[in-house]
């Protein structure tokens, strides 16, 4: 998560395997990732549609 965003405190970054940013989880999404994220769940994701760079559907899955 990114505390020092301006726009939403509560923001996660999404990048690829690589380090690479390529944008940050919707802000009406990120309270139930900010919670399984801060009692130190691992999430991770699998781009499942990409129309442009603007808009990318990502399925977000928990590593338990």
């Amino acid at each position: 998560m990114e505390a020092s965003n301006e726009y939403d405190p509560q923001a996660i970054k999404v990048e690829l395997d690589d380090g690479s940013k390529i944008g940050f989880i919707p802000k009406a999404d990120n309270p139930v990732f900010a919670r399984l994220m801060d009692a130190g769940k691992l999430l991770f994701g699998k781009v499942k549609e990409k129309e442009n760079w603007y808009n990318i559907r990502i399925y977000i899955y928990l590593d338990d």
